[in-house]
Formats: structure tokens, sequence, C-alpha cells
């Protein structure tokens, strides 16, 4: 692979992990899940730009079919 491609994932690695640190930090201040979720989301993204596959709708439902979250 090139090295514009190794910079490219690298980069996508980066900002999945801050999607991810913001969503452990929203966990610890009680934010909802919906915006939990966004922040899943997100992470899922950036990791599907390495990947070339993103599944956020399989994983954040089977993620949150384990919860009892009300409305």
């Amino acid at each position: 692979m090139c090295s514009s491609g190794n910079a490219r994932h690298a980069e996508a690695l980066y900002r999945a992990g801050g999607a991810l640190e913001a969503a452990l930090n929203g966990l610890d201040s009680g934010l909802t899940a919906d915006l939990l979720a966004e922040d899943i989301r997100q992470s899922l993204y950036h990791l599907g730009e390495i990947t070339g596959q993103v599944t956020t709708d399989d994983l954040l439902a089977n993620i949150f079919g384990k919860f009892c979250i009300g409305k």
C-alpha cells in the first residue's frame, strides 16, 4: 500500500478513536442513548473508511437491543 493510503487510514483510525472517546465521556456524563449512538456511528463510519464496509445500523441494533431504553 502506498504511504498516502497509510496516512489516510491512520487519520481515519485517529478520528474513530476520538469518536469512541467522546462516547465514553458521554457515557460517564450520563448522556442519552441517542447522543451516545451518534458518537458510535461516527466511529463506525471512520472505521468503515478503512475497511470499506460500514454496518452501523446492525451494530447499534445489537448494542442497544441489550438495554432497556425508555422514551
